[in-house]
Protein backbone atom coordinates (compact mmCIF):
# COMPACT_ATOMS: atom_id res chain seq x y z
CA UNK A 1 0.00 0.00 0.00
CA UNK A 2 2.44 2.80 0.91
CA UNK A 3 5.16 1.41 -1.36
CA UNK A 4 2.56 2.07 -4.21
CA UNK A 5 2.59 5.80 -3.19
CA UNK A 6 3.54 8.76 -6.10
CA UNK A 7 2.85 11.38 -4.75
CA UNK A 8 6.03 13.05 -2.77
CA UNK A 9 3.69 15.19 -1.07
CA UNK A 10 2.38 11.93 0.47
CA UNK A 11 5.90 10.64 0.92
CA UNK A 12 7.01 13.48 2.66
CA UNK A 13 4.06 13.26 4.75
CA UNK A 14 4.93 9.87 5.44
CA UNK A 15 8.28 10.62 6.46
CA UNK A 16 7.21 12.84 8.92
CA UNK A 17 4.73 10.39 10.55
CA UNK A 18 5.15 7.59 13.31
CA UNK A 19 3.75 4.73 12.30
CA UNK A 20 2.74 4.57 16.44
CA UNK A 21 0.34 7.85 15.34
CA UNK A 22 -2.97 6.57 14.38
CA UNK A 23 -4.47 10.08 13.69
CA UNK A 24 -1.73 10.63 11.41
CA UNK A 25 -1.87 7.51 9.40
CA UNK A 26 -5.42 7.44 8.93
CA UNK A 27 -4.96 10.95 7.40
CA UNK A 28 -2.28 10.00 5.04
CA UNK A 29 -4.37 6.84 4.28
CA UNK A 30 -7.20 9.09 3.16
CA UNK A 31 -4.68 10.91 1.33
CA UNK A 32 -3.54 7.82 -0.86
CA UNK A 33 -7.56 6.85 -1.24
CA UNK A 34 -7.43 10.29 -2.75
CA UNK A 35 -4.69 9.81 -4.83
CA UNK A 36 -5.50 6.76 -6.06
CA UNK A 37 -8.95 8.44 -7.89
CA UNK A 38 -6.71 10.85 -8.84
CA UNK A 39 -4.66 8.42 -11.09
CA UNK A 40 -6.89 5.73 -11.89
CA UNK A 41 -10.46 7.78 -11.35
CA UNK A 42 -13.75 6.35 -9.63
CA UNK A 43 -15.28 3.23 -10.93
CA UNK A 44 -18.88 3.60 -9.14
CA UNK A 45 -21.58 5.94 -8.10
CA UNK A 46 -19.99 5.48 -4.72
CA UNK A 47 -16.03 5.63 -5.25
CA UNK A 48 -16.94 9.11 -6.89
CA UNK A 49 -18.89 10.34 -3.72
CA UNK A 50 -16.19 9.02 -1.81
CA UNK A 51 -13.96 11.25 -4.19
CA UNK A 52 -15.84 14.22 -3.94
CA UNK A 53 -15.50 13.58 -0.32
CA UNK A 54 -12.06 13.28 0.13
CA UNK A 55 -11.43 16.38 -2.39
CA UNK A 56 -13.60 18.80 -0.33
CA UNK A 57 -12.35 17.82 2.98
CA UNK A 58 -9.24 17.88 1.70
CA UNK A 59 -8.96 20.58 -0.77
CA UNK A 60 -5.35 21.61 -0.44
CA UNK A 61 -3.79 18.46 -0.40
CA UNK A 62 -5.78 17.71 -3.21
CA UNK A 63 -4.55 20.56 -4.66
CA UNK A 64 -0.97 19.36 -4.07
CA UNK A 65 -1.27 16.33 -5.09
CA UNK A 66 -2.91 16.26 -8.74
CA UNK A 67 -0.66 19.70 -9.31
CA UNK A 68 2.06 17.37 -8.63
CA UNK A 69 1.01 14.43 -10.71
CA UNK A 70 -1.16 15.75 -13.82
CA UNK A 71 -0.48 18.96 -13.43
CA UNK A 72 -1.98 19.69 -16.97
CA UNK A 73 -4.72 18.53 -16.16
CA UNK A 74 -4.83 20.41 -13.11
CA UNK A 75 -4.37 23.15 -14.96
CA UNK A 76 -7.67 22.76 -16.81
CA UNK A 77 -9.32 21.91 -13.98
CA UNK A 78 -8.94 25.14 -12.12
CA UNK A 79 -9.87 27.06 -14.84
CA UNK A 80 -12.61 25.25 -15.23
CA UNK A 81 -13.65 25.76 -11.57
CA UNK A 82 -12.57 29.43 -11.89
CA UNK A 83 -15.13 30.14 -15.03
CA UNK A 84 -18.34 27.89 -13.19
CA UNK A 85 -17.62 30.77 -10.01
CA UNK A 86 -17.69 33.29 -12.09
CA UNK A 87 -20.98 32.09 -13.78
CA UNK A 88 -22.43 31.07 -10.61
CA UNK A 89 -21.66 34.66 -9.19
CA UNK A 90 -23.03 36.47 -12.71
CA UNK A 91 -26.04 34.25 -12.09
CA UNK A 92 -26.51 35.32 -8.30
CA UNK A 93 -26.09 38.98 -9.17
CA UNK A 94 -28.60 38.73 -12.00
CA UNK A 95 -31.32 37.04 -9.74
CA UNK A 96 -30.56 39.69 -7.40
CA UNK A 97 -31.21 42.60 -9.19
CA UNK A 98 -34.23 40.30 -10.69
CA UNK A 99 -35.46 40.47 -7.57
CA UNK A 100 -34.91 43.78 -7.23
CA UNK A 101 -36.93 45.04 -10.04
CA UNK A 102 -39.93 42.46 -9.44
CA UNK A 103 -39.99 44.35 -6.12
CA UNK A 104 -40.12 47.64 -7.34
CA UNK A 105 -42.66 46.66 -9.72
CA UNK A 106 -45.35 45.51 -7.02
CA UNK A 107 -44.65 48.54 -5.13
CA UNK A 108 -45.34 50.69 -8.18
CA UNK A 109 -48.92 48.65 -8.39
CA UNK A 110 -49.19 48.91 -5.02
CA UNK A 111 -48.98 52.67 -5.08
CA UNK A 112 -50.69 52.82 -8.16
CA UNK A 113 -54.19 51.37 -6.59
CA UNK A 114 -53.74 53.78 -3.46
CA UNK A 115 -51.53 51.41 -1.29
CA UNK A 116 -49.79 53.24 1.48
CA UNK A 117 -45.48 53.26 1.54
Amino acid sequence: MYKEVKSEFIRNLIRQTSFRNLREREYIDELIALERFIVDGAESYASALRYHYLKRRYRKEWEAIYKELKPEEFRRIIEREKKEEEESRRRAEEEKRRKLEEELKKKDEWLAIGGLE
